[in-house]
């Protein structure tokens, strides 16, 4: 993907699979994609250790081909939406519950450029 312009709204498939690896990964914590020009610029992660999952060895959730495009459908969709913000995929207990999409908005021409 080096050297690769992408286009807006775009999520590679390579990426993608990336971010699916991740989430089946992560017990508790999110995924989170930033969008600047409706671009692509940087996927980041974190995963919160909860007291009560200490000592306990983490799972990989399986997840069937269906529900691997399905959750990569709805991920593309909601990201596709964004110009300048970030979507974040939640993961709680293993299995993701929400998807939070933060949009900022640009402003230019009042009393310099932007707010």
């Amino acid at each position: 993907m080096a050297g690769r312009k992408l286009k807006q709204g775009e999520v590679p498939q390579d990426v993608m699979a990336e971010i699916l690896r991740i989430l089946q990964t992560i017990s508790y914590g999110e995924v989170v994609l930033v969008a600047q020009d409706g671009i692509l610029v940087q996927v980041e992660w974190n995963e919160k250790l909860r007291m009560e999952s200490f000592g306990i060895p983490s799972q990989v959730q399986t997840w069937s081909e269906k529900q691997r495009q399905h959750i990569s459908e709805h991920v593309r969709q909601e990201f596709g939406r964004l110009q300048y913000g970030r979507l974040v995929i939640v993961v709680k207990r293993g299995d993701i519950v929400q998807m939070e999409r933060t949009e900022k908005q640009r402003f230019t021409g009042l009393d310099g450029e932007g707010i």
